[in-house]
């Protein structure tokens, strides 16, 4: 049999520790108090067998906050009702809680059955089973049992180990995660905390998190049903001793995970539904009450879906906490009113932090997309959320709370389907949506052609102004452009990018007035004239020029050289000519032979010395130069 966890529900004082000490023999209540008053004030554990473990929960109302504690984490319910009271207020409460934890699976104890006709006992089931009509538990078995005479006892036993056995088990998200719902200090052992394995399981020896605080600590011993064991895993109850924290540094509420595995945070998106019973709506920046596995907090709504929500509705909330939350995605969750303290709802976690830049529409049609329960689609949605960022398999495994092998062969099918694209980046696969990445690629296009459009006179939009414009990842704008130039629909050409089909368009003024300009370049050979000689010399203003000084580089016609020279490609050649020549004799060149060679003043000869640095021709040696690649 798989382990499985089973937890009590019902109205106080209807003899649910009684029954589970009947079961398994163990008094849950545990607290002094608790055995003085004859009252469950928290949550208690006890063992059926090596499988098969019980928390039983407090029935008063005043201990709500205890009993979704034990619940919580659960996978079958024992509700409890007892033969002379029959439905009361907490039964109701506890049953709308099980329903909206998604626990449908368990059996119904009639207790104190001893005590009542079998007249009474037959009117008590009958309003049960018409009263659970539409919950979980409207087929459940019902049993007639008395903790003090033993009555029904085997019966309820058998029936709970053939549940036990049949109930569909969770989806293992093989990550180790516990919500901690006791701490305690063992003499001679440390720090000890308990809770349900939630999913994966924890060994001895390995390193985990703590959270919210995310403290690193070190699993140095397990318990499990009394035991010590190697290892424990979901569905299980287990005491592990914590190395490297102290006892005052936990508390009921945190979390266990493997390190880097969730976050803290104090925003939640969530599909929330009120009870159809309740005498409450949900409004805009309603305080409310959050249940949150074995934790307790206190938020503010904000309706997205409609301005409130109603009883029997359901619809998208955005709950801003007032203190930090651990969380997953589809995560179950409780409301409760924040005054008076009722039950009004519950339902599930999609998103556990902030959407980047989205407006509401596109927030409502992320959370739309959340709700599936298939991993394909909540990939899928995961991915879009990131976009314009690309994601590895690590990185969605750790947004999305699944194991990286849960992930693999839904992301391979959705990449097979076209839906996705992966790159190799940094020496990682990384993954992308199509629909994101083609979005991408013709806003790119498009700032392009219309950079173009606006600048009739320049060559292209720089490769770093078409990034800002852009405002995506660097690493996601590199592919996106790799993609466009190999596709042929933009054209590198050194650092600016433009469409294949632009082409410069000069009227016939523009036209001589550039080639006037190139002469000029070109009859200053050695002595290359700088932008403020040209401007100067053809009376433009700076800005103006430079548009066509662009034109001319990027027709190769001329070069910009160190301190705003420019030179023209002729005497590029000469230039390197005179280099040879006078390299076949001498080994080294110094300032003043190179100003000899070129006929001009130093403020032409170190521009054109480091250019030839550049170009590789030569290499500087102190204050001389020596032929390199020449």
């Amino acid at each position: 049999m798989q382990p499985i966890i089973w937890g009590t529900a019902g109205h106080i004082d209807h003899g649910k520790t009684a029954l589970i000490e009947a079961l398994t023999g163990t008094n849950t209540d545990r607290l002094q108090e608790e055995q003085e008053r004859g009252v469950t004030i928290d949550i208690g554990f006890a063992f059926l067998n090596d499988d098969i473990s019980f928390i039983d929960v407090p029935g008063h109302e005043k201990f709500i906050k205890n009993m979704v504690t034990g619940v919580a984490t659960i996978d079958a319910a024992l509700l409890v009702i007892a033969a002379d009271d029959g439905v009361m207020p907490q039964t109701r409460e506890h049953l709308a809680i099980l329903d909206l934890l998604g626990v449908s699976a368990g059996v119904i104890a009639l207790t104190k059955s001893d005590i009542a006709d079998p007249d009474w006992l037959e009117l008590v089931e009958e309003t049960i089973r018409e009263w659970a009509t539409n919950t979980g538990f409207e087929n459940a078995t019902i049993v007639r049992t008395s903790a003090e005479t033993g009555q029904g006892i085997d019966e309820l036993r058998e029936e709970i180990l053939d549940i036990s056995g049949k109930v569909p088990r969770r989806l293992d998200r093989k990550i180790p995660r516990l919500p901690v719902d006791r701490v305690f200090t063992v003499k001679g052992f440390g720090t000890v905390v308990t809770g349900s394995v939630l999913s994966g399981d924890f060994r001895n020896g390995v390193s985990c998190d703590v959270l919210p605080g995310r403290k690193t600590v070190k699993v140095r011993g397990i318990q499990s049903h009394g035991h010590d064991v190697e290892s424990v895993g979901m569905s299980e109850r287990a005491a592990l001793n914590l190395g490297g924290v102290e006892t005052e540094d936990i508390q009921r509420g945190d979390q266990i995970t493997n390190e880097g595995f969730l976050s803290a945070t104090e925003t939640l998106y969530v599909n929330a539904k009120l009870l159809p019973d309740t005498e409450h709506v949900l409004g805009q920046n309603q305080r409310v009450r959050i249940h949150l596995g074995t934790t307790e907090i206190l938020g503010r709504c904000s309706i997205l879906s409609a301005n409130v929500i109603h009883p029997g509705e359901t619809g998208f909330v955005k709950l801003r906490l007032e203190e930090t939350a651990v969380v997953g995605y589809q995560d179950r969750f409780i409301l409760r009113f924040y005054s008076p303290m009722e039950t009004i709802g519950g339902g599930k976690v999609l998103y556990s932090s902030r959407f980047p830049n989205q407006n509401k529409k596109q927030v409502l049609e992320h959370l739309e997309n959340l709700q599936s329960p298939e991993i394909r689609e909540a990939s899928l949605a995961f991915l879009q959320i990131a976009h314009p960022d690309f994601l590895s398999l690590d990185a969605l495994s750790k947004a999305m709370f699944y194991g990286k092998d849960l992930l693999r062969n839904p992301v391979k099918k959705l990449v097979d389907e076209g839906l996705l694209a992966e790159f190799l980046l940094d020496g990682q696969t990384k993954y992308g949506t199509t629909s994101g990445i083609e979005n991408l690629r013709d806003r790119a296009v498009e700032i392009v052609a219309a950079y173009q459009k606006n600048h009739p006179m320049e060559p292209g939009i720089k490769r770093s102004q078409l990034e800002q414009n852009l405002d995506i990842p660097g690493q996601t704008f590199q592919t996106i452009i790799r993609l466009l130039i190999e596709d042929g629909e933009l054209v590198e050409e050194g650092p600016l990018l433009r469409t294949p089909d632009f082409e410069i368009r000069l009227s016939d003024s523009d036209a001589n007035l550039k080639k006037d300009i190139e002469e000029k370049i070109r009859a200053d050979g050695m002595q290359p004239p700088s932008l403020g000689d040209l401007a100067e010399h053809f009376s433009l203003e700076e800005k103006r020029l430079r548009q066509f000084l662009k034109i001319l580089i990027y027709e190769k016609s001329i070069e910009r050289l160190p301190d705003d020279l420019y030179f023209h490609k002729s005497a590029k050649a000469n230039l390197k000519n005179h280099l040879q020549t006078f390299f076949a004799e001498d080994e080294t060149l110094s300032v003043g032979e190179f100003k000899d060679i070129i006929g001009g003043s130093r403020k032409y000869a170190i521009p054109l010395l480091e250019y030839s640095d550049q170009q590789g021709w030569t290499m500087r040696d102190g204050e001389v130069r020596r032929k390199y690649n020449l």
